[in-house]
């Protein structure tokens, strides 16, 4: 028997609190399913759910209850105002990651050429594009099933832009006004304190990096200055315990930029800008 849309939504809290999943992602798939804004859903509450929807619903909320992101399984994330296809290929776009695209698009109005390293879904490179249409970005993965998902993004929002696979810079022999990155930067050791859903489903070739999670920075930095134009600037995501690790980093391995941190708006360092 079929369920008001606020009955069903109290039913999952309950299943989902039960298994130590946050019930906020049984409202994710409704709202989603239903293409719906969340002032629609407080609207339709006290409406029956049609027996297809009810349906649909208990096994998207059986799924959740296995700690599988409500992203993947409605196929959607919201990111910049836009909704990106995203697959177990690909990260699921964070919210804090717009304050690191929100930096480069309002610092970067003059700049012609730039790269989204490790493009994964796309978010981050198809965003600037929008932003900055005088830019010809160039998305890259090392991971090609990311790639085809990117360049499903770019053309569900009718965005230009150049897509290589490449390993960092391996294949990447231009340079550019400005490069973006949110490479991988998770130790395997702190898998003990990692969210489960993250952990079980998300693509591990993006989530963690050897050398206390600085391995790629390392990499990242030693290949950067042959590929910024005179005057260029990389922009990076980190973890909010790396900034000194970084820091040492980039003074002995590109002493001629100038450095500078930003926190996110929780208060933590995760961003950093190197202008060269």
């Amino acid at each position: 028997m079929s369920k008001t849309y606020a009955e069903a939504l109290k039913w999952a809290s309950l299943l989902l609190t039960e298994h130590h999943v946050d019930p906020d992602g049984a409202r994710y798939v409704m709202m989603n399913r239903a293409n719906w804004t969340p002032s629609q859903l407080i609207l339709h509450r006290q409406d029956v759910m049609p027996d297809a929807s009810w349906q649909q619903f208990q096994a998207d909320v059986a799924r959740l209850a296995k700690f599988e992101p409500a992203q993947y399984i409605t196929g959607v994330a919201p990111f910049f105002g836009a909704i990106f296809k995203v697959t177990p290929a690909v990260l699921i776009p964070r919210f804090e990651t717009e304050e690191l695209v929100d930096w480069v698009a309002k610092e970067q109005t003059a700049a012609r050429t730039g790269l989204d390293l490790g493009t994964g879904s796309g978010a981050i490179g198809i965003t600037l594009a929008r932003q900055l249409p005088q830019v010809t970005m160039t998305l890259s993965d090392v991971s090609e099933a990311a790639l085809a998902v990117a360049e499903q993004n770019a053309q569900s929002q009718h965005v230009q832009a150049q897509f290589v696979t490449s390993d960092l810079f391996s294949h990447l022999p231009g340079r550019f006004d400005f490069v973006v990155t949110n490479l991988p930067y998770i130790a395997p050791e702190e898998t003990p304190v990692m969210d489960q859903s993250t952990l079980r489903y998300e693509p591990k070739l993006a989530l963690f990096a050897d050398h206390h999670g600085l391995a790629l920075f390392e990499r990242f930095i030693e290949a950067l200055p042959a590929h910024l134009n005179d005057h260029g600037a990389a922009y990076l995501e980190f973890g909010y315990r790396q900034q000194p690790a970084l820091q040492k980093l980039f003074a002995e391995k590109v002493p001629q930029a100038q450095v500078t941190f930003r926190q996110d708006m929780a208060g933590h360092p995760r961003m950093a800008k190197l202008q060269f």
